[in-house]
């Protein structure tokens, strides 16, 4: 990379940082939309967040997208409660694929902090020892990590997406390795979501099946790795 080409690179990656707190701080109603629907999420009041995506009229599918991309760098917001509430307020089919779309979109904007603006960055926003380690698992399984984890529910989205900007990963292989391993989980918990007052027995049996599933692609990561990703044996 030369010199100008990465003067160029610094002042984007200057102009977006600015872009985005003008945009938090100028920008009508996003202060307000942000910290409203996180809250109700953070209090699990699915019905109130409900009703304020809802207000947004022929907004609302645009505001729940973006409250999935949005948690990818809030922490303790799990999106798994964004993708009940979102197939809660649009039912299953329509949910689900909003909930896809915004799950993706926050993971590819976690990759691009990560590598873009580095550790230094991203240590504000997650603690360091996490970090460390998933640095090494993702280093030692690469793209097949970042699969593996997109099927478990339980583990942090953001935690593999950032981890996964800090290695030499291709940006097109993340996302699509997270766009097929996420979309079982999101489809399964679409349809619980929209029965959400009725499901909760159902919640332990999705995640135990998600959970199982997981584990045998974990046990078969060999075969799998060479089969589909092509990838040399790394243990």
């Amino acid at each position: 990379m030369t010199r100008m080409t990465s003067k160029i690179m610094l002042i984007i990656k200057f102009g977006v940082l600015v872009a985005v707190v003008l945009i938090y701080w100028y920008l009508p109603g996003v202060q307000k939309f942000i910290f409203t629907s996180l809250s109700y999420l953070q209090q699990h009041d699915f019905d109130e967040v409900r009703q304020y995506i809802l207000s947004y009229g022929v907004w609302a599918p645009i505001m729940g997208i973006m409250l999935m991309v949005i948690q990818s760098l809030v922490p303790l917001v799990p999106g798994l409660a964004i993708t009940l509430a979102n197939a809660w307020i649009f039912g299953w089919h329509l949910g689900g694929l909003y909930s896809w779309i915004g799950a993706l979109s926050g993971a590819a904007l976690d990759f691009g902090v990560a590598k873009w603006y580095g550790r230094p960055v991203v240590e504000r926003l997650v603690d360091s020892k996490y970090l460390d380690k998933i640095n090494g698992f993702l280093e030692r399984n690469g793209v097949l990590a970042v699969f593996i984890t997109r099927l478990i529910p339980l583990v942090p989205f953001k935690l593999i997406s950032y981890g996964a900007g800090f290695t030499a990963m291709p940006f097109w292989q993340f996302v699509w390795a997270t766009a097929i391993g996420q979309t079982p989980a999101i489809v399964l918990y679409s349809i619980l979501g929209q029965y959400l007052t009725k499901s909760l027995k159902m919640a332990v049996v999705i995640t135990t099946l998600l959970m199982l599933c997981g584990g045998a692609v974990w046990y078969y990561r060999k075969e799998i790795r060479q089969r589909i990703f092509f990838c040399k044996n790394k243990e």
